[in-house]
């Protein structure tokens, strides 16, 4: 499984260990604390992930939501889950 992480690196050590219980065998990373517009270079990785990954805050950002990445991961049937609801969900 293909997984695109977007956040802070901080936030990255925390998503990490919830990311132990899938089998992942490539992790896409953009840190968010970098300068630079992200959204257009990641899409083209989209038809490569099977899943994406925001830290809360950027998920949260209606900038970030109605913008290029989000909607190719809707387009493309790629679920779209905040750091928060990927350690609620049970893949036992």
């Amino acid at each position: 499984m293909c997984i695109m992480v977007i956040s802070s690196t901080a936030k990255l050590i925390e998503i990490l260990p919830k990311l132990n219980k899938l089998d992942v065998s490539q992790i896409h990373f953009y840190n968010v604390e970098m300068e630079g517009d992200f959204g257009m270079p990641l899409v083209s990785l989209m038809p490569f992930t099977n899943l994406l990954v925001c830290e809360d805050s950027i998920l949260d950002s209606s900038n970030f939501r109605d913008g290029p990445l989000v909607c190719e991961a809707e387009r493309m049937n790629v679920p779209v889950l905040s750091e928060t609801w990927l350690g609620q969900i049970p893949f036992d």
